[in-house]
């Protein structure tokens, strides 16, 4: 259910944001969307890969931060499907309503029709999105507990704003 909301609220910001914008728009909201994907995959294959041992007190000052690594660590393919799956699948999404336009505008400028520019800006989409995550697995992989611990930190931050704001 989760999924479904958050791809339907961002495909409909996707669209707000492309549709009918210029090709330079679409094109920072393609990276945006493409390096979003590659870091929520990193980080879903550093919570996975990273054991509790490797978290433990003598490694983070924070007692907050660790609490939260441990509660990542423990809850691993919670997160991993979260980050890789969720969120991945939503920046897909939002590529190709970011590809869609910018096919449409390149389509306009050349009076060509949209077969060609179609299957270049779907192809250079997939392999750069699939080739950043291939390569990042193996930087997931060997740096996963400062990966761990520097999501952590993040989280820990963003819980201890949200707790000041309903005080």
């Amino acid at each position: 259910m989760l999924t479904f909301i958050l791809s339907l609220i961002s495909s409909v910001l996707s669209q707000v944001a492309v549709g009918g914008s210029n090709i330079l728009i679409a094109t920072m909201l393609l990276i945006f969307m493409i390096i979003t994907s590659i870091i929520f995959d990193v980080i879903g294959v550093s919570v996975a890969s990273c054991s509790a041992c490797a978290v433990d007190e003598t490694a983070v000052k924070n007692k907050g931060t660790l609490k939260v690594a441990k509660a990542l660590i423990s809850n691993a393919e919670k997160v991993n499907n979260f980050c890789a799956d969720v969120i991945g699948d939503i920046c897909g999404v939002m590529s190709g309503a970011c590809g869609a336009s910018i096919v449409a505008v390149l389509s306009d400028a050349f009076g060509t029709d949209a077969f060609l520019p179609s299957i270049l800006v779907s192809a250079v989409i997939a392999s750069v999105t699939v080739g950043g995550k291939a390569f990042c697995k193996r930087i997931a992989v060997r740096n996963s507990r400062n990966i761990v611990l520097f999501t952590a930190a993040r989280l820990n931050a963003l819980i201890k704003i949200f707790k000041r704001k309903r005080l």
